[in-house]
């Protein structure tokens, strides 16, 4: 196994050798680029499995690892570049986080590739999407092995690219074009924040990479002026994050990625892009837990505020993949404000269930629309269970782990966020404030719960509300449903190997692994057991009265009647569905406001600017013309005046020139008369 160790790099090149040659070579492959994709990532997925296994049974079991930063299991660096006397280092490393982290995110990119060999299948652009999904994968792959911020920059520019290209795939309609560009010009905002920071960061520490700064850190706080810069670039840091993971108020963006096609979607939304800005946090934790509570403070609020925000929106979307879309939205803003909690275990736990079932989710939303003959609205499905039995049953598993099913991966990672609320202390924040997280987290739960249970009603319940479509939908093809039962397995189990109960049967060490090699000393909260159990018989209610009310509002109640409460709460209901005005607010706030001062600039360029330069040019033509008047009238004049006077002079002397000695004479005294009587008259 210390042979795939070694060689973790590998990771990251197979997908970008991958990309490469369906680039090169797409016109041989054609159809049978999946071939290479799928082939290719499950090697990768197959080599991450070992350097997980590697670096388990490299570690002592019963150990926290104190130097989890400093001492990676594996560590590969050379010199790439000097800057004064600081010579920049370039490297990768394998520890305890990334070794988790690479078999999901490879595990999830072999699911979607398999599942795109049918679902992209007549598309005359496979090659390109299969490049670009290989890429992205890379990306991400490089951003969890990268040891230091900047290697990671690197990274997340190709994930911004690649997603442009995913969300753009079908760039000839309209609302892929418009979704590409509001997901990079939105999530740029928060990577000039990013940027900003690290360059902070390295004037303040003159170090990125994260075995520097661990070592570094409790030395440069000590210092006011350092410590003020810290926090201010650690800030600018989250900056990147929330527009990468869709925090509020950068969250606009990722509902319109949907525009691109549903296995884009499901890599962008669950393994890789959105889940960045949540492993930035938690990788550069040595940062946020060194500097001013404020800013985990504002990271924690951030984080609950937008979980509680997009799950109310979530209740009123019809679209199935809008809904999911929103979800991602409220579940990354668990993981934000759990690491903001100082949760750094909790919040990385859920990242890594998340990724599993929410992939899952995604994937099956996809087989639901191609079953339906690609209707996306739930309000035209129902009693699709009995056309598409193994979509439904797998969709079931990754509807149980995200509405916090007790048994579900979900219920587990979710009640470590919930736990680490209820626990939570900071200085910044006044005592009252400090149980607002919890409560929002738990709202939130709840809501996720029912609107997950109104999608699974709407969608695979009651009787058909279209006829035509239910009767021809059918189930997907094996390349689409077998990565279903694939991602369903984790979905499922994944969250009980961080539990005292599995590690007890099995005596394995794995909840070992997940808790203590997960975890930063002093950083993490101590929770006694009445406290855990109370939380989460907590957490079990709210989401089972979330899948009540679910299921009783659409279940149960007529649609006349719900119809009736809705109108009751017409206000309420039309802020809600309409996003809370957001988007209209940034188009009137910025858009319209910055299309304004464009057409003003763009007047003051044509009428002022362009009118003094033509005033200019205009006085310029005239002066020429009144100079070139006085040169050909005035100027030349007298240049042709003194010419004849000069030739007049001269042909009247040359005249006097006849070589006779007399006749010079007589002129000498001619004029030496004419000399002595002017004399006389002038006195």
């Amino acid at each position: 196994m210390d042979f795939f160790l070694n060689n973790a790099w590998v990771i990251a090149a197979l997908p970008l050798a991958v990309s490469v040659a369906i680039a090169m070579f797409a016109g041989l492959l054609r159809d049978r680029v999946w071939v290479l994709g799928t082939g290719g990532m499950l090697i990768t997925f197959l080599w991450s499995v070992f350097v997980l296994v590697a670096v388990i049974s490299g570690q002592p079991a019963a150990a926290h690892g104190p130097n989890y930063f400093t001492e990676p299991a594996w560590h590969a660096s050379f010199d790439w570049a000097s800057l004064g006397p600081y010579v920049w280092r370039m490297g990768f490393q394998v520890d305890n986080l990334t070794a988790l982290m690479l078999p999901m995110i490879t595990l999830v990119s072999f699911a979607v590739q398999l599942y795109s060999s049918a679902y992209m299948h007549g598309d005359k652009r496979v090659p390109r999407f299969y490049s670009a999904i290989n890429l992205f994968t890379l990306g991400m792959l490089l951003l969890v092995l990268a040891d230091n911020l900047f290697l990671l920059l690197v990274a997340w520019e190709i994930m911004g690219l690649c997603s442009y290209l995913l969300i753009g795939h079908w760039y000839e309609q309209a609302w892929p074009r418009y979704g590409q560009i509001k997901a990079f010009l939105t999530t740029r905002v928060g990577d000039v924040g990013m940027m900003m920071g690290i360059f902070i960061i390295f004037f303040a520490a003159r170090d990125l990479t994260w075995a520097g700064l661990a070592e570094k850190m409790p030395t440069l706080v000590q210092d006011p002026v350092t410590a003020g810069l810290l926090a201010l670039g650690a800030f600018l840091i989250f900056t990147g994050a929330i527009g990468k993971s869709a925090q509020f108020p950068l969250h606009v963006w990722l509902p319109d990625a949907m525009a691109g096609p549903t296995p884009g979607s499901a890599i962008i939304h669950a393994a890789t892009m959105v889940a960045a800005g949540v492993y930035l946090i938690g990788r550069a934790f040595m940062i946020y837990g060194n500097v001013a509570p404020w800013v985990l403070a504002v990271v924690t609020f951030v984080g609950a505020f937008t979980s509680l925000f997009a799950a109310t929106i979530a209740t009123l979307r019809w679209d199935i993949k809008e809904v999911l879309a929103y979800s991602t939205i409220s579940q990354l803003g668990y993981m934000i404000m759990a690491i903001g909690l100082g949760g750094w275990t909790s919040g990385n736990f859920h990242l890594l269930t998340h990724a599993f079932f929410k992939a899952l989710l995604f994937l099956a939303a996809g087989s639901v629309i191609h079953a339906h003959h690609h209707n996306q609205l739930l309000h035209k499905m129902g009693g699709l269970r009995k056309k598409i039995p193994v979509t439904f049953w797998t969709w079931m598993v990754g509807y149980a782990a995200l509405a916090g099913v007790p048994g579900f991966s979900g219920f587990f990672s979710k009640d470590g966020l919930l736990a680490d609320a209820w626990m939570w202390s900071n200085p910044a924040v006044p005592g009252w404030a400090l149980k607002l997280p919890f409560i929002m987290a738990l709202t939130t739960a709840f809501l996720t719960a029912y609107y997950m249970t109104r999608a699974t009603y709407l969608a695979f319940f009651g009787e058909p509300r279209d006829k035509d479509l239910y009767e021809h939908a059918h189930e997907s093809p094996r390349a689409m449903t077998v990565p279903l039962v694939i991602l369903a397995v984790p979905a499922a189990l994944f969250g009980w190997l961080g539990t005292p109960l599995f590690h007890h049967f099995t005596h394995a060490d794995w909840m070992i692994f997940v808790q203590n090699f997960l975890h930063l000393p002093g950083l993490e909260h101590h929770i006694e057991f009445s406290t855990e159990l109370l939380v989460t018989g907590m957490a079990t209610t709210a989401g089972l009265l979330g899948i009540f009310l679910g299921w009783y509002l659409y279940a149960v109640v007529k649609p006349e009647t719900r119809a009736a409460w809705i109108a009751s709460l017409k206000p309420v209901y039309n802020l809600v569905r309409n996003k809370y005005y957001v988007d209209e607010f940034y188009e009137l706030a910025i858009i319209k406001t910055t299309q304004a001062f464009s057409r003003a600039v763009a007047w003051f360029d044509g009428a002022v600017v362009d009118g003094l330069v033509n005033l200019a040019g205009t006085v310029a033509v005239y002066a020429s013309e009144v100079a070139g008047w006085f040169d050909r009238h005035v100027v030349d004049f007298l240049v042709t005046m003194w010419a004849d006077i000069a030739r007049g002079l001269g042909a009247a002397f040359r005249r006097l020139s006849t070589g006779l000695v007399q006749q010079y004479m007589l002129t000498f005294f001619a004029m030496l008369v004419a000399g002595v009587v002017l004399v006389q008259v002038i006195r």
